[in-house]
């Protein structure tokens, strides 16, 4: 009796291909505002807020957060530096409302220029519109040793520190 050939493994390798194609082409054509992205073997996540006002001044907003801690920080992309350039700034459990400078200062986890990576590699500025281009790969320069000096590094609610690297793995609807 001859043996019965299935298709099912190549129909799934068709499928997985398809799905891993049109992930691709999403991400490709995802704007800054919307893109979501990883830190390699950390499970640390960066979310952007979506489009802005122009009434606050910054260029974009994001949320980090640590896999399997809760721990989320929130992030604030503005111009500024010497010379000016998209800086980001991260804040954990700042005041609510009105702050002082020392408020805002105390709960300041990192800040610094952002890199956008290309995929080659190439590093530039993020795209500063809501609606500019996704980059491929972002580059927060001694973000992870920033998060040492944190508080919730400080008490052990996050276990595992993130890179300064966190590669472009989804859009937002």
């Amino acid at each position: 009796m001859a043996a019965r050939r299935t298709c099912q493994p190549v129909f799934m390798l068709v499928v997985a291909a398809l799905s891993s194609a049109a992930t691709v082409a999403a991400q490709a054509a995802c704007p800054q505002a919307l893109a979501v992205y990883s830190a390699a073997d950390t499970g640390a996540e960066i979310a952007f807020s979506g489009p802005l006002g122009e009434a606050d001044g910054m260029r974009h907003r994001f949320a980090i957060s640590f896999a399997g801690s809760g721990v989320v920080m929130e992030g604030v992309v503005m111009m500024a530096g010497e010379p000016d350039r998209p800086w980001g700034i991260i804040l954990h459990e700042c005041p609510q409302g009105d702050a002082t400078g020392a408020e805002i200062d105390a709960c300041t986890v990192w800040q610094g220029p952002i890199y956008a990576l290309d995929e080659s590699g190439g590093a530039g500025w993020l795209a500063l519109s809501g609606d500019g281009q996704a980059a491929a790969s972002l580059l927060l320069p001694d973000f992870s040793a920033a998060v040492m000096q944190s508080k919730a590094w400080r008490e052990q609610r996050i276990m595992q520190l993130p890179g300064d690297v966190y590669r472009l793995s989804g859009c937002q609807e």
